[in-house]
């Protein structure tokens, strides 16, 4: 365990920006090369955030009665990428392409089908039909053109970090009553930080306004069943999963990715 751990430290250095260790239910992938045993990328998933309008609204579409009873079979991948050198030959794609393996959705159901939500303490079905991510800069390169992978829309381009980056949480939680504060336990509500910025900033006589940064983030989905969506919307308990296996995604990638490239590179290579 140390060892991935040391490993899991390692991979997200690469990143540009923090990464979180998510939140709620988390499962943990690394994605090595058969051929050498190298790493090359990482994936974690998460529970999603309760709220979150452009999944809501514009994806699935579900009322909040229908989200109660089927975010549960919902995750985000809250960090999905791979690590130099494979980030050179577009290997984030098959990263991306490993969500849809069926080991995925076979672990969540072995880890989760005898556990009770926290929120509602309730034994729900442990079928993981939906995966989404947010892209960080906008759209993000890893999912264009990516079977499966569909961007939604963007996000409302509201954030907390410009304004509490500098340790601001010190002045908020002076004008926030405690008990409105200390909510910050997992199933307690969505989205803390936001929650309690924007309690502090009408505390202060502040616009909430000043959460919005003018930077959307781009929303993408990748369903896992063929009927995903009647399946969140409650109309069906019956999952039929879309047909991927393994093999054939990382096939895929070699035929639509990294084929196409090796032949370019080896174009430039006769030339000289």
């Amino acid at each position: 365990m140390a060892e991935h751990q040391k490993l899991w430290a390692y991979a997200i250095s690469h990143w540009s920006i923090p990464v979180t260790n998510g939140y709620g239910r988390r499962i943990r992938y690394f994605v090595f090369d058969s051929q050498n045993h190298k790493l090359i990328g990482i994936i974690g998933l998460c529970d999603p955030v309760i709220g979150l309008g452009v999944r809501d609204e514009n994806s699935i579409n579900w009322t909040k009665n229908q989200k109660l009873k089927r975010l549960y079979n919902c995750m985000t991948a809250y960090i999905l990428g791979a690590i130099p050198p494979y980030n050179r030959v577009l290997a984030s794609k098959l990263v991306a392409l490993a969500v849809m393996f069926p080991t995925v959705r076979q672990d969540f159901y072995r880890k989760y089908k005898n556990k009770s939500s926290l929120i509602t303490g309730e034994n729900k079905k442990s079928d993981l039909v939906y995966i989404d991510t947010l892209g960080a800069f906008g759209k993000s390169a890893i999912y264009n053109r990516l079977i499966n992978w569909e961007f939604v829309d963007y996000t409302k381009g509201q954030s907390h970090l410009h304004i509490t980056v500098n340790g601001s949480w010190e002045l908020i939680k002076q004008v926030v009553p405690p008990e409105v504060f200390e909510t910050y336990k997992y199933g307690k509500g969505p989205n803390w930080k936001m929650r309690i910025l924007k309690r502090g900033l009408r505390e202060l006589g502040l616009s909430e306004d000043m959460l919005s940064i003018g930077w959307q983030r781009a929303y993408y989905r990748c369903p896992l069943a063929e009927n995903w969506n009647e399946y969140l919307l409650g109309e069906t308990d019956s999952v039929v999963w879309r047909k991927f296996t393994q093999k054939d995604l990382v096939t895929y990638w070699h035929q639509r990715w990294v084929n196409p490239r090796m032949d370019v590179l080896q174009a430039k290579l006769d030339e000289e």
